[in-house]
């Protein structure tokens, strides 16, 4: 056992010099967790306690018994990675990432024009909007920044993920493990993400005429887009993107821990993307609605100086509690097949860019 001089029998990994877990033994690892009723994450005290002891009842070695729960315990806080990361560096997965989501976006991007003007303010004026050019009104900007954006952030979402579910992490075994990583991704990349997210709403509100008057008016000033760090990053993106990975990677989890293999079909990856899309779009849906009020406004507005919970009371008082969940329709029927998409494009290009490579080397 991993007490011992020698590696554990069962996933060939010691404490003592920690390494990854290799491909061979994950079948393994997966009946062990499937013996002893615990996945990722599982540490309930009343589960362990009656393994315990009805191991030792059974076991003439009692401290034998108690040896070998420990370490089942252990196997299964453990983090099993997709077959589709192994070879793949940082940089790889990024490309993988920013491709899978510009192509992504391209697709989608009319469903999220319509989300965004009807959760908007009834006082702009959108005639003359709605016509094909109309509907793709900031796709330039989305798509050139969020490119980079996305480069950024899946190299930053792995990194940070891979330390955190390592052994000695303070978040070791949890879930939290995905959503700290959600999150630090989030902000690693807002210094693109937000000028683009902001260029995008007001062009599709309306509020910028092109994209050269949203250029003309960041390098005017910048404050007008970076001083939506609080709305649009803190409080949408960072909370959006800790929801997603937490439903999407613990669900993977389950799924590998159950099967017995760390594979996943393409048609699942789509499933897994597309419910981790619902499950956020509908929980951030009020968030959603209180940035595109702040962001929409025009930047000389006198209202544009207010606060989150100044405009959270505002619309309140004038429209009701059902104003927070106007556009949520519309956003899960944009955001869950948009995830579910770029779910199943992004393990596509992991394997193309796994397959380059072992031609060229």
């Amino acid at each position: 056992h991993c007490t011992a001089k020698g590696p554990c029998h069962i996933c060939a990994h010691c404490p003592a010099q920690p390494r990854p877990l290799p491909r061979a033994r994950i079948g393994q690892l997966a009946d062990c967790l499937r013996r002893i009723g615990l996945g990722w994450g599982s540490d309930s005290s009343g589960v362990l306690r009656r393994r315990r002891q009805a191991h030792m009842a059974g076991s003439p070695d009692a401290d034998a018994a108690a040896a070998r729960l420990r370490i089942s315990v252990e196997l299964a806080q453990r983090f099993i990675p997709a077959q589709s990361d192994y070879g793949l560096s940082a940089m790889d997965q990024s490309i993988a990432g920013a491709t899978a989501k510009a192509s992504t976006k391209l697709a989608l991007y009319p469903l999220d024009t319509w989300k965004s003007r009807r959760q908007a303010a009834s006082t702009l004026n959108l005639r003359g909007l709605w016509s094909v050019a109309g509907v793709y009104r900031g796709v330039v900007p989305k798509i050139v920044l969020y490119t980079p954006y996305q480069a950024v952030y899946m190299a930053t979402y792995t990194r940070a993920r891979d330390i955190l579910v390592a052994e000695g992490s303070p978040v070791y075994g949890s879930n939290l493990a995905f959503v700290c990583a959600g999150v630090s991704a989030e902000i690693a990349g807002s210094l693109v993400c937000l000028p683009t997210e902001v260029w995008k709403l007001r062009l599709q509100l309306g509020v910028y005429k092109s994209t050269r008057h949203a250029m003309q008016d960041f390098f005017r000033n910048p404050w007008n887009v970076y001083g939506n760090f609080v709305p649009q990053t803190l409080v949408h993106d960072c909370l959006f993107s800790a929801v997603s990975w937490l439903v999407f990677e613990s669900c993977r989890q389950k799924v590998f821990a159950n099967r017995g293999s760390s594979e996943l079909a393409a048609h699942e990856s789509l499933v897994l993307g597309a419910t981790a899309g619902a499950v956020s779009a509908l929980v951030t849906t009020p968030c959603d609605v209180l940035r595109t009020r702040i962001i929409g406004r025009e930047p000389g507005d006198a209202a544009a100086a207010q606060g989150l919970r100044a405009t959270a009371l505002e619309m309140y008082r004038r429209e009701g509690a059902a104003i927070f969940w106007r556009g949520c329709v519309l956003r899960i029927a944009h955001l869950a097949p948009s995830q579910g998409v770029y779910m199943l494009l992004y393990e596509v290009a992991k394997g193309r860019i796994a397959g380059w490579r072992e031609t060229t080397t």
